[in-house]
């Protein structure tokens, strides 16, 4: 063995490589300030090495890219490991950065004869810079995409080049293949390369000059690296990596929703430290304010740390050097705090917003990985995401029916939210109809027959019915029956109630409701009984074979036909639109799809129809893992009492009297309004807002109304 490394070392002379290594004298001894250099360069290394690793199972591509970097994160034998280390590590070298350019600046090692060497760590630094930002863009998800192009405008600002650099990096004038394509190209091939020619050279001349004496130990001896630097060093090392596998192990790195430029998205950032220019761009509007912001003040910061060798040849010059680098710092810091405190604060209606769609945006990542763990279709996770009811229905509810319906969990703000609640919920701050939360469901039905509930706002408490018939006929049939009733029979009737309830929200046959239907059959067929004689429902409704007056059809009430018919238009004779008894047909709600000859004559497609339907409903594919979790309640937290219900005539005199009450239990209220089409949406045909349809009359209060008997011939 020895003869071979006598020959090896004859042949390369790699003893003596070996021992400038580690036998290089250090000034003074070993010393905890010499670590970060070399601390660095491991944080650098381990990028490098993670970085291949990475680049095995990378596809850049706009269809492969999010996909390959979720195979990465969730299926791949230690992939969320791999890439968080990936993720993390790059924070790491950020910080160290940082810490190496101060120790460098308050030592003077900047200062002749090592300014070379100075210069090219700036260089590094500006090339660690750039593999942060365009690494950015490689998981092709959302925040990366729309926060890369803030970095493409930056450069198209250049004065004279700007349009050339911004399409050459661009690849065209709109993100795409290519765009993906160059950045990784940037990212894994040119950057890397010009950072190896940089840390050899960087070694090779900082190793000619040694390590920058400190002052202060002159008087003591000079050591050699081994041991001691070496231990420190190494001490070093294990404590960020530790550090990073920590924070990996706690808080995988995030992978946010596929790419998608249709869909409008609040919440891009740029990485933590980033978040200083961020911020100075807010101070700087237009073109110009970001070649300021961006190009300038950088650039002239720049410019005085290339100088700093210069301007450091005085002891005055070498403190403005020092407080010159303590300031900048200083700023940044104090800019990324505004920064996140702006958004973080949960105070200001901006940051409210702002957290509301990060929300969004983490629920969102979580159904796409979902999706994609059922299998990933041709066109990619991003056409699977357009065509999930639980992601594009949203979208879309949003865009047409939000202007007037709210559709937010109406239960107490402290229950324990699940990671999909965001897509379950639209919140309007001003709705001006009903909130369609759990439509149809029996929490919803036993709301619409609860006098306290139907004339307040989750009901018909912001439009004009909320004192027309259906809501005079709760209160009076069930309102002021209860409160005549014995205390000993109150709980009677409630079930009663309840039953008829459960009964009108069997017909929708809900996924999330099914099995419940199933198991409470018994229950149903009474409380269909006493909707059909007890509460003379038919009355003023049809229901199946029994056809009555002019409220809407509950045949099927709110079941997959029932809504997209009504969507589809509901000023039919089916639903609520009467000429004889509708006097200002232009509040009522408009119809959707209503030229079925001419679809480019209609507001929404087939299948955009379809998919809020079957969002309302919570009808959407769920993967295996999530199926054997998923609890078969209605979208409410409130638990429900089984109803006892029976055929007594208890209340046989209050259902003879609702006989002559509303002729309709409208629905027109409880349904989507069309409103303005956002980026949120595909494009579509242009339809008239809700704003036209929507009811102006004064917001009625959401407490029980004055009961009073209903006039017969008052109809909606």
């Amino acid at each position: 063995m020895q003869s071979i490394l006598n020959w090896l070392d004859n042949r390369t002379g790699f003893r003596r490589a070996v021992h400038s290594v580690f036998y290089q004298r250090v000034p003074g001894g070993a010393k905890w300030r010499y670590i970060w250099g070399t601390v660095l360069l491991f944080a650098v290394v381990v990028q490098f090495i993670t970085g291949l690793f990475l680049w095995m199972h990378y596809s850049p591509s706009t269809q492969t890219a999010w996909e390959s970097v979720n195979y990465i994160e969730h299926e791949m034998a230690g992939g969320s490991l791999l890439r968080g280390i990936h993720h993390y590590m790059s924070s790491a070298v950020m910080v160290l950065i940082a810490l190496h350019l101060m120790q460098v600046v308050i030592y003077g090692a900047y200062r002749a004869p090592r300014e070379v060497t100075y210069w090219i760590g700036l260089a590094m630094m500006l090339v660690l810079f750039g593999l942060g930002q365009t690494g950015y863009l490689l998981p092709w998800d959302q925040r990366g995409f729309q926060a890369s192009q803030v970095a493409t405008n930056i450069v198209g600002v250049t004065p004279g080049v700007g349009d050339d650099m911004k399409s050459i990096a661009v690849g065209g004038s709109e993100f795409g293949h290519h765009t993906l394509t160059r950045f990784f190209a940037l990212h894994a091939g040119v950057l890397p390369g010009i950072l190896l020619v940089l840390v050899v050279l960087h070694a090779a001349v900082g190793r000619r000059h040694g390590y920058t004496p400190d002052e202060e130990a002159a008087d003591q001896p000079d050591a050699p690296y081994w041991p001691d630097q070496a231990l420190r060093d190494g001490v070093a090392c294990l404590a960020v990596m530790g550090t990073v596998l920590a924070i990996t192990m706690l808080q995988p790195a995030h992978l946010g929703p596929p790419s998608d430029a249709t869909v409008e998205f609040n919440t891009a950032r740029p990485e933590w430290y980033f978040r200083f220019l961020f911020q100075l761009l807010k101070y700087f509007q237009g073109a110009s304010g970001m070649f300021i912001a961006s190009q300038l003040i950088p650039g002239l910061i720049m410019l005085v740390m290339v100088l700093m060798p210069f301007i450091g040849k005085w002891n005055l010059g070498r403190r403005f050097n020092t407080l010159f680098v303590l300031a900048v710092m200083a700023g940044i810091v104090v800019l990324s705090a505004i920064s996140f405190h702006e958004d973080m604060n949960g105070e200001t209606e901006k940051s409210k917003h702002y957290l509301a769609d990060l929300r969004l945006a983490k629920a969102e990542a979580a159904r796409a990985v979902e999706l994609a763990s059922m299998g990933v279709p041709v066109a990619g996770a991003r056409e699977q995401t357009r065509q999930d009811p639980m992601i594009a229905g949203r979208r879309l509810f949003k865009v047409y029916c939000a202007n007037c319906h709210s559709h937010h969990d109406p239960s107490p703000d402290d229950k324990i939210a699940d990671k999909y609640d965001a897509l379950r919920n639209v919140h309007l701050e001003e709705p001006t109809a009903p909130n369609l939360y759990g439509f149809g469901s029996r929490e919803w039905m036993e709301g619409m027959l609860d006098p306290k509930q139907i004339a307040g706002p989750n009901y018909f408490g912001h439009t004009i019915f909320a004192e027309g018939d259906m809501v005079d006929w709760v209160n009076y049939s069930i309102g002021d029956e209860l409160a005549d009733l014995p205390d000993d029979e109150k709980k009677a009737f409630q079930m009663k109630v309840k039953a008829a309830a459960w009964a009108i929200s069997s017909l929708a046959e809900l996924p999330y409701q099914r099995e419940m239907d199933e198991q409470d059959s018994a229950q149903i067929e009474q409380g269909m009984e006493l909707v059909l004689e007890e509460f003379s429902c038919i009355d003023c409704h049809t229901l199946g074979d029994d056809e009555g007056g002019a409220g809407p059809d509950l045949t099927g009430y709110g079941s997959e036909e029932w809504l997209t018919e009504f969507i589809r238009n509901p000023q039919t004779e089916r639903f609520y639109y009467n000429e004889d008894n509708y006097d200002e047909v232009d509040r009522l709600m408009p119809g959707f799809v209503t030229h079925p000859d001419d679809p480019d004559l209609n507001t929404l497609t087939e299948e955009e129809l379809s998919l809020i339907v079957r969002w309302m409903r919570r009808d959407w594919p769920v993967a295996e893992e999530e199926a054997a979790s998923e609890e078969s309640t209605p979208p409410t937290t409130e638990a429900t009492e089984e109803p006892e219900a029976d055929t007594s005539d208890e209340s046989t005199e209050a259902a003879d009297d609702a006989e002559d009450a509303s002729e309709e239990a409208d629905p027109e209220e409880s349904e989507p309004e069309a409103t303005e089409k956002s980026t949120e949406s595909e494009p579509a045909p242009e339809a008239s807002t809700s704003e036209e349809t929507a009811t102006s009359e004064p917001e009625a209060s959401p407490e029980e109304p004055e009961a009073s008997e209903p006039d017969a011939d008052d109809q909606p």
